[in-house]
């Protein structure tokens, strides 16, 4: 698969991710819609530092951005949690439930956590 067609699709997943609007995804990675559009279909050519932006803006490297692999520490931590939902697929739905409550907590108070700084 080309390269355009990879930044493509993981441009997409991100913004699927985020709910966002067409519109409010382009804000966010301070790039026009119109563009945000070309990368989306395919046919975007950004250059090096047009790259290195959108890496930067959606919190990943320009590696994954152009290639959609993981490096080896990142696929470690996606194993990893991959290991820690199937354990939790083993829990009742009492204690999932609690679990996710005290996920919630500890978000929270992350989000608190940067406020702060």
């Amino acid at each position: 698969m080309e390269i355009s067609k990879i930044m493509a699709a993981v441009i997409r997943a991100y913004k699927e991710e985020s709910g966002k609007t067409l519109s409010e995804f382009s804000d966010e990675l301070e790039i026009s819609r119109s563009t945000l559009q070309e990368y989306l279909s395919g046919r975007g050519n950004p250059n090096l530092n047009t790259l290195e932006h959108l890496a930067k803006k959606l919190g990943t490297n320009v590696t994954f951005l152009i290639t959609g692999s993981f490096h080896d520490g990142q696929l470690r931590v996606l194993l990893k949690l991959m290991d820690i939902f199937h354990l939790l697929s083993g829990l009742s739905l009492c204690r999932r439930r609690k679990f996710a409550e005290l996920m919630l907590e500890l978000i929270s108070l992350w989000e608190e956590g940067e406020k702060d700084e």
